[in-house]
């Protein structure tokens, strides 16, 4: 339902799902395997460091480079169509002006079928939603302080909401299975979440 981007450490994320189900372009060699993360030493000399992201596997600074993209997940999700890579191209440009948009659409689709599996939300409150959204965006800019001020109330009453689910959920002895499967993440992620509302 919503698709609002926001700063993360993957360039793919909706609104609800976050970075639990964050994406980004998979790597692939020709073998059909999915590379580790890439080892770099750090320049001012303090060791050492990785990189995940699909542009360092281009075979510079170590091992050959991949020979495909594909969707992936924060989850574990993998696409199944593979998109060649054009290194010649890719060098050619900044990294983020590649054209990524085919592994883009499978992980879209991805959130789309994890989404369709959430509790579902009364149709009043989907659209309440909604509205404080598109109302906060629009104040962000002209009035930024009346926006503080909403944001503070909001984070305040949910709060207080999510703490009395929590208790609820506790009391009826809701599965962490459960409690994942409605909000869209791992069973340990929903049980980090319930004792991080208490």
């Amino acid at each position: 339902m919503f698709q609002t981007r926001f700063v993360s450490m993957y360039p793919w994320v909706t609104d609800e799902l976050g970075e639990v189900h964050g994406g980004q372009p998979g790597v692939v060699n020709a073998d059909g395997s999915e590379p580790g993360p890439v080892t770099i030493m750090s320049t001012s000399g303090g060791g050492v460091g990785t990189l995940t992201e699909w542009w360092a596997y281009d075979g510079r600074i170590e091992g050959p480079a991949a020979t495909d993209l594909r969707g992936s997940c924060s989850c574990g999700w993998r696409g199944e169509t593979l998109y060649p890579v054009d290194w010649d191209q890719a060098h050619g440009r900044q990294p983020y002006e590649y054209d990524t948009s085919g592994p883009e659409r499978d992980w879209l689709q991805h959130t789309e079928e994890v989404e369709a599996t959430l509790v579902p939300l009364p149709d009043d409150l989907a659209a309440l939603l909604v509205q404080v959204n598109e109302r906060l965006d629009t104040l962000s800019s002209s009035e930024p302080l009346a926006v503080l001020r909403a944001a503070n109330i909001l984070q305040r009453h949910t709060q207080m909401s999510l703490q009395t689910a929590a208790s609820s959920i506790e009391r009826n002895r809701t599965t962490p299975a459960a409690v994942a499967a409605a909000i869209g993440c791992s069973p340990s992620q929903a049980k980090d979440r319930l004792r991080s509302y208490h």
